[in-house]
């Protein structure tokens, strides 16, 4: 199943640069475009950042979570700011937004991380079964 979402989500992503680059080619940029390219831009940027974030290892997990959010909510404020998404005066809404995001990707994350713990114990139970029986 993993494997198919990431299929799928790659293919969306090539079927949108595909018809965003046709459209550029056609009719030039549109706000939605560039929009669209923000969200790309800031997609990967926040990826790199979760990437080193896991590499940083504090003894308690919370404290991980809690310093990936940060770093990825203070990027996303100042990219906002700079891409003219969030005003002065709304500048709160960006951990809003990430926290709209990052709760239920995070339970997520854990949900196929659980399991993909079951799924290996479960082959490693077969295989002392298997063992047991061939003595």
């Amino acid at each position: 199943m993993k494997q198919i979402m990431q299929k799928t989500l790659i293919l969306a992503a090539l079927m949108i640069a595909v018809v965003f680059l046709v459209s550029y080619i056609m009719i030039g940029t549109t706000e939605e475009m560039l929009l669209v390219f923000e969200l790309f831009v800031l997609a990967f940027t926040v990826s790199v950042i979760q990437y080193f974030a896991e590499r940083l290892a504090f003894e308690n997990c919370f404290v991980n979570v809690i310093c990936e959010y940060l770093a990825i909510s203070v990027f996303v404020l100042l990219y906002g700011y700079f891409v003219n998404w969030f005003m002065k005066s709304n500048w709160w809404a960006a951990f809003l937004y990430v926290a709209i995001v990052y709760i239920p990707a995070y339970f997520l994350d854990i949900a196929i991380v659980k399991r993909n713990i079951d799924f290996i114990n479960k082959k490693l139970e077969e295989k002392r079964k298997n063992e047991n029986k061939s003595e």
